[in-house]
């Protein structure tokens, strides 16, 4: 895969190579000049095509593919690569000379064969002798066989190998119309307009062994070498690796797990004091002896510099005014996260597990979800940025593709409709669906109307077949709003970067791809709620009655009647997560008096859960219109707070433990193949299921009826968690609202300023 500029799909590349035991060839087609690629007056604007023969030559390509965005000065959007870099990184990489546009080619074309075989001798001398290849390509264009004739002779007297490809745009040669149209799209351009200036070919096309063997059947080397340059590259290099932490610097030379277990110890200590000052009553033996498991399991998994990476940023937040969530996520059923403050909700008096957020019997990164206030969390990032160096925090990619609707209006653009012609097709395609936009092939199978133009409208026709043809493509790439990675060492010692501007610095692979590659994810959210609780905070500080105590959000109790009674009301406009009617109808039916109340309802207010009528059985259980019951007396204490509706994901591994002996990691797994549904996996659990209930005592029968109610509901059940955690952030804006209307009404408006709707 040598994509132009980039190495985006590499990862992808290599995952589908394993599935189909086909071996991959990692490289790119870089931008090349032979001066100075940081000169703004220097515009020489080359190609050059390298391969990695090697993982060190893979580390190298992904530096040589970074640099010229880290350091160089873009021509046309595309960054360059000049000799110094590439003599620098050179180790281990396969160079090509590339196409018609390549560096050779080009001064050949533009200022004869002496000058070109200056170029090759200066390339050559730039990589391990015999990693040099001279390119040869016929694609039908004029200048193809008499610049072949040139690089053939210069390839001789050099004693250089030749090598015949293709240039491959698209699979197929009917394919040349509709990656003329993408273009097109790239460009801003219509098709008319770029053939006018653009002789273009169809022969970009992935060509057979044979049609390969017939093009350069007139130098038969030429397509030999190709399996020459496969035997160098195939398999040897990729960029999968293990997970890659920086280190923590740890004061007085400690180590990070001695460290991490002292913070979380303390910080335990901090947290039980306050419970007790607010009269609550404590049972220091349960939270000394969770937080002793969780701390033996973080360590043996090798996690202790991740947690203390991740409350390192977040206690400074909290300590330089940037509001922070209380949680989201699995990671509030941390004990230690709550100790060292990373989270707000005590997972103990909640009923939180942290087998949710981190099984020991299944390892893989934990994943904290970080919420910050909106306005400052760049300031969060800036932070990290200081600590660990500009060059070792990166923001991850996105990609946006080409959607159905809005390809069929990018598509008619270029064709040379008028935004009214192509924008009443497009609106001829039913509009996304959960967000996922409805497919064009669907939208024909189901639309009698498109159907229609279709069939009988010759433009319309070409519209849809062209723009069916690009669909989810990828338009551009971007910059992902809250994934950031920290690294050891420049990002671009690990994966190939790009900026979007000076001193940004972009993973190229996505989120996943990201993790694959070995670096670990932090996710830095923005939620806009935690602006208007700041403003709010601040704004009632100002009050006179406030003076002598300011107030604090994470201070309020938690049995005020004011705020129930204005969640019973359903006036909740403004409320974090309350502001839709349907959500609102639920609340005024539920009239919730306790914050598990909350925290069921906002698990439940969801597609599955509601097709399933769980939100009106939990209702009418409250309020005694249906009777409450158990699938087991023993699953009372599980069960009763939802009512006897299995309503968390945790509830299912309770369930599993509690009725057939499972460990809690072992439930989580449970829970993950009932969430898959994989007939395979699902019959494997029931068994050990079943046994386990038997060993039990319960009888067989009930055994499976339990199970099969698990597995129905496992399906809908949500991240008590992520729910729990979310469900405060929904109490404290009631408890403003109810409180502090003025306030709490200035800052949402406040937050809002940049709507002008």
């Amino acid at each position: 895969l040598t994509d132009n500029g980039n190495m985006f799909g590499a990862v992808q590349l290599v995952r589908a190579c394993e599935k189909t035991k086909v071996k991959p060839i990692l490289g790119c087609e870089v931008s090349f000049t032979s001066g100075d690629r940081r000169d703004p007056n220097n515009h020489e604007l080359h190609h050059l095509l390298l391969l990695a023969s090697s993982q060190e030559g893979y580390q190298n390509l992904v530096r040589l593919v970074s640099a010229g965005w880290v350091d160089g000065m873009a021509v046309h959007d595309e960054p360059r690569i000049d000799f110094e870099v590439l003599h620098k990184h050179s180790k281990g990489v396969v160079g090509m000379s590339a196409c018609m546009g390549g560096h050779v080619a080009q001064e050949i074309l533009n200022k004869g064969p002496d000058v070109g075989r200056e170029a090759i001798v200066k390339l050559r001398d730039s990589f391990d002798p015999g990693y040099f290849f001279i390119e040869i390509q016929d694609h039908g264009f004029p200048e193809n066989r008499p610049l072949n004739q040139v690089l053939g002779q210069l390839a001789k007297e050099l004693d250089l190998p030749l090598v015949g490809t293709n240039d491959c745009h698209y699979l197929e040669r009917q394919s040349a119309h509709a990656q003329l149209v993408l273009q097109c799209i790239g460009a801003g351009r219509s098709v008319r307009e770029m053939e006018a200036v653009h002789h273009h070919s169809s022969e970009l096309y992935l060509k057979t062994p044979e049609q390969m063997l017939n093009l350069f059947a007139h130098i038969p080397d030429a397509a030999k070498n190709t399996l020459l340059i496969a035997e160098m590259c195939a398999g040897q290099a990729t960029p999968l690796g293990d997970p890659r932490l920086p280190r923590f610097a740890v004061p007085g030379g400690a180590s990070e797990e001695d460290y991490l277990g002292a913070l979380s110890v303390a910080g335990l200590g901090r947290r039980l004091k306050e419970m007790r000052e607010r009269g609550e009553t404590v049972e220091d033996g349960s939270y000394h002896s969770r937080l002793e498991l969780e701390l033996d399991v973080i360590l043996k998994m090798g996690f202790a510099g991740y947690f203390l990476i991740v409350q390192d940023f977040i206690n400074w937040a909290k300590d330089n005014g940037v509001p922070v969530g209380p949680g989201r996520g699995s990671g509030a059923g941390s004990l230690v996260a709550w100790a060292l403050r990373i989270t707000d909700l005590n997972p103990i008096t909640h009923g939180l597990l942290f087998e949710r957020f981190l099984n020991p019997e299944r390892v893989s990164m934990p994943d904290f979800d970080i919420d910050f206030c909106m306005d400052q969390r760049d300031r969060v990032i800036q932070y990290v940025r200081g600590k660990y160096g500009q060059a070792s925090v990166g923001q991850i990619a996105t990609f946006h593709q080409l959607k159905s609707r809005s390809v069929v209006r990018d598509v008619g653009r270029v064709m040379g409709m008028t935004p009214g012609e192509a924008g009443l097709i497009a609106t001829m395609i039913p509009e996304p669906v959960g967000g996922k936009s409805v497919a064009i092939g669907d939208a024909l199978a189901q639309e009698a109307r498109l159907k229609t133009a279709y069939e009988q409208d010759s433009q319309a026709h070409e519209l849809l077949d062209t723009a069916q043809a690009l669909e989810n493509l990828t338009r551009h790439a971007g910059m992902h709003a809250a994934g950031v990675v920290i690294s050891e060492g420049p990002i671009w010692d690990h994966v190939p970067v790009f900026c979007p501007e000076k001193d940004v610095y972009v993973t190229q692979y996505h989120k996943d791809d990201v993790e694959a590659a070995g670096l670990v994810k932090f996710d830095f959210l923005g939620l806009r709620t935690l602006t208007v609780i700041d403003v709010a905070t601040r704004l009632i500080d100002r009050r006179p009655d406030r003076q002598d105590a300011p107030f604090r959000i994470d201070q309020i109790p938690m049995d005020d009647d004011a705020t129930y009674a204005l969640l019973q009301s359903g006036e909740t406009t403004n409320v974090f997560q309350l502001e839709s009617s349907g959500m609102q109808n639920l609340f005024k039916q539920l009239r919730p008096d306790r914050f598990d109340d909350i925290v069921a309802a906002v698990a439940l207010y969801r597609p599955g859960p509601m097709g399933a009528q769980m939100d009106k059985d939990f209702v009418h259980r409250k309020h005694g219109r249906q009777q409450v019951q158990y699938p087991h007396p023993s699953l009372e204490g599980i069960l009763e707070e939802t009512r006897g509706v299995i309503v968390y994901q945790e509830q299912v591994m309770q369930i599993a433990q509690e009725m057939a002996g499972y460990s809690l990691g072992g439930a989580d797994l449970l829970r993950r193949a009932m969430g898959k549904k994989k007939a395979s996996e699902m019959d494997k659990q029931k068994a050990i299921f079943i046994e386990g209930a038997t060993e039990r005592g319960h009888t067989r029968e009930k055994a499976e009826e339990v199970f099969d109610l698990m597995a129905y509901f496992a399906g809908y059940g949500f991240n008590k968690s992520h729910s729990a955690a979310y469900a405060l952030i929904t109490y404290q804006t009631a408890y403003l609202k109810s409180h502090y209307p003025v306030e709490f009404t200035c800052a949402t408006l406040t937050a809002d300023k940049e709507k002008i709707d």
